[in-house]
């Protein structure tokens, strides 16, 4: 496809997109993003409208609810993003899925103690599960225990706006986005600017 008729079709995407959540507050535009996503097709190290993993999903949420472009491993997202242990009503939510025990998964290894899964927080009890072959929204009760039984402790954080916006800012936590991803991002912060 022409990169020019791409470029148009991602920014009157926004366009449309924003005038649909433009009343919203991010948490809510947040979960509407996760809930648009259900049925993206699963593919590792993707981050766009049409394809993306775990931590891809929840980072493509966060850029479009937020305005902040971060991209990094669900792992990155439990440590550095979503430290909030009590997270309260109004907070942007994840759950994640930490690894009891060194195991592999395909060709990575991770070690006790790791995030290996993340699933935003679409709604009460709602997660947006991004996973082979496409996401699916799902109950967090019912993922619990079939995580659990497979060693995993499952936590819900709650989003640390402040670190966002600062690595956002910074633009310190990119690693190989998605050109779909950096254009959304590029596309929000001319919209920032006009309205400024």
């Amino acid at each position: 496809m022409n990169q020019k008729i791409r470029d148009l079709k991602i920014r009157l995407m926004l366009e449309a997109e924003k005038e649909l959540t433009e009343d919203l507050t991010e948490v809510q535009r947040y979960q509407y993003y996760l809930g648009r996503m259900q049925f993206l097709h699963y593919v590792s190290g993707k981050e766009n409208l049409l394809e993306a993993d775990c931590s891809g999903s929840v980072c493509l949420a966060l850029l479009l609810a937020t305005g902040c472009g971060i991209r990094v491993t669900a792992d990155a997202l439990y440590r550095k993003f979503f430290t909030k242990k009590n997270p309260e009503a109004g907070d942007i939510k994840a759950a994640f899925f930490i690894s009891n025990y060194d195991r592999k998964l395909g060709n990575r290894l991770y070690h006790e103690g790791e995030c290996a899964h993340v699933a935003g927080v679409a709604g009460t009890d709602v997660v947006l599960n991004c996973v082979e072959p496409y996401a699916v929204l799902r109950s967090l009760s019912d993922m619990r225990p079939v995580y659990n039984a497979m060693d995993y402790t499952v936590v819900v954080r709650g989003l640390d706006r402040r670190a966002l916006q600062k690595a956002s800012d910074e633009r310190s936590d990119l690693f190989g986005a998605d050109y779909e991803f950096l254009e959304f991002q590029k596309a929000i912060s001319e919209v920032k600017l006009k309205n400024c």
